[in-house]
């Protein structure tokens, strides 16, 4: 064969896994959307989510003889799981909250109520004495820095990291409700962590 003929065919392999790839991605992202809770916008993304499916699904069945097709069909679909699961990531959606336990006498809550986060704090007895649960609740996206501030101000916590589905009231709700979230600057955050 001349390489001129392979150019429709490497066009439609390319294709293909474009497709599945931006199909499976799309399709990651609008499940975490709708079990957020945004099922409006999940189901307006599934319309173009199906567009793209119907497409790569039927350049792979009109040439079911072609196993190199159903081969980057599947490679298309693998990699999709990738981007989706990072784009998510990146997108952060949602609230993580953090139980945190320690020893008494701490300043933990205070240190972080002074980076600008609400804490609840209650007395708890563990298998070696007093403890104090810390729970906070903050957007996914800052899981990280509340994680380096932790570590920072208390290095020996035990901290709990779990999604909630839903909370309503408390410090967080009434910012929100204001549409006005408290920023929660790193370099604050760091100012915090210095004794």
């Amino acid at each position: 064969m001349r390489p001129e003929s392979w150019r429709p065919v490497l066009h439609d392999l390319l294709l293909i896994f474009l497709l599945q790839a931006l199909y499976v991605a799309i399709t990651t992202v609008r499940w975490i959307i709708l079990v957020r809770g945004h099922p409006v916008l999940a189901s307006c993304i599934s319309f173009f989510e199906n567009l793209l499916y119907i497409v790569a699904l039927g350049m792979v069945v009109t040439k079911l003889g072609d196993p190199m097709r159903v081969v980057v069909y599947a490679l298309g679909y693998a990699t999709g799981a990738l981007v989706g699961f990072k784009v998510e990531e990146k997108l952060a959606l949602g609230y993580t909250m953090f139980q945190i336990i320690t020893r008494p006498p701490s300043t933990l809550a205070q240190r972080l109520r002074e980076a600008g986060m609400g804490v609840t704090v209650w007395g708890a007895e563990g298998r070696e004495g007093d403890r104090l649960v810390l729970m906070v609740l903050a957007r996914r996206k800052w899981t990280p820095m509340v994680m380096k501030l932790l570590q920072e101000l208390d290095p020996n916590a035990f901290v709990l990291q779990s999604a909630p589905q839903a909370f309503r009231g408390g410090f967080l709700d009434k910012y929100l409700k204001q549409g006005a979230l408290p920023a929660y600057p790193i370099q604050a955050a760091a100012e915090v962590a210095r004794p």
